[in-house]
C-alpha cells in the first residue's frame, strides 16, 4: 500500500469518525428538544465544532436527521428474529410476535422516530432510498412467513401490514401506549390482511 493510499485511507476514518460524533450529538438533541427546536449552530456547539466545519463535512439538519433514522434502523436491522421454515408458528403467529418486538423496539426510541416521521419528508432522494432499503430488510420476515404458507399477493399484504403498524404505532406516540397496545389496536384489520 502507497503512502498516498494510506493517508488517504486514514483521512476518510477520521472523517467518518468526526461524522459519527457529529450524529450521535444530534441525535441526542433531536430527543431532547426536537428537530424543529434544535439548530445547525446549537448542534456544532455541542459536537465542538463550527458550522462551517459540519458543512464541509457535507452535512446539513435534514441529512443529519436522515443519518440518526438510519443509524437507529440499522441498531433494528441487527436483532431482525428471521423467520424459520422449522418453527412451530403460523405466519399469522409469527407476524404478531415480530411486530410486538417491533414496537416495545420502536417504543424505546419513541421521540425520535416521531421526529423522523414528521421531517422525514425533508430529507434528500439519496437518504429516502437508503431508507426505504432498510424497511425492506425489517419487512423481509413478515415476506418469508407469508411465502412460507403459500399466501398470494405477498408485496401487498407487506405494504399494508407495515402501513397497519405504524397506525399501531400512533398509540404509543400519542395515547403513551404500550407495545401490547399497539398490536391490539390492529389486530382486527391485521387478520383481514392475513386471510388467505
Amino acid at each position: 500500500m502507497t503512502k498516498d493510499l494510506e493517508k488517504q485511507e486514514k483521512k476518510v476514518r477520521k472523517t467518518e469518525g468526526q461524522i459519527e460524533a457529529i450524529v450521535k450529538v444530534a441525535q441526542r438533541l433531536f430527543e431532547k428538544k426536537g428537530y424543529e427546536q434544535v439548530g445547525m449552530r446549537e448542534i456544532s456547539a455541542a459536537a465542538n465544532k463550527s458550522p462551517m466545519q459540519l458543512y464541509r463535512l457535507g452535512l446539513d439538519k435534514q441529512d443529519l436527521l436522515a443519518e440518526v433514522i438510519i443509524r437507529v434502523n440499522a441498531q433494528q436491522i441487527k436483532h431482525i428474529q428471521a423467520f424459520s421454515q422449522t418453527q412451530k408458528q403460523t405466519a399469522t403467529q409469527f407476524i404478531e410476535a415480530y411486530l410486538l418486538d417491533l414496537y416495545k423496539q420502536d417504543i424505546t426510541i419513541k421521540s425520535i422516530r416521531k421526529e423522523g416521521a414528521a421531517f422525514g419528508w425533508k430529507w434528500s432522494e439519496k437518504y429516502e432510498t437508503l431508507i426505504i432499503e432498510q424497511l425492506m430488510q425489517i419487512i423481509q420476515p413478515i415476506s418469508d412467513a407469508l411465502l412460507h404458507e403459500k399466501f398470494d399477493g405477498i408485496q401487498a399484504r407487506c405494504f399494508g401490514i407495515w402501513s397497519l403498524y405504524y397506525v399501531g404505532y400512533r398509540n404509543a406516540v400519542m395515547n403513551n401506549g404500550n407495545a401490547q397496545s399497539c398490536l391490539e389496536a390492529i389486530k382486527p384489520s391485521l387478520s383481514l390482511l392475513l386471510r388467505k
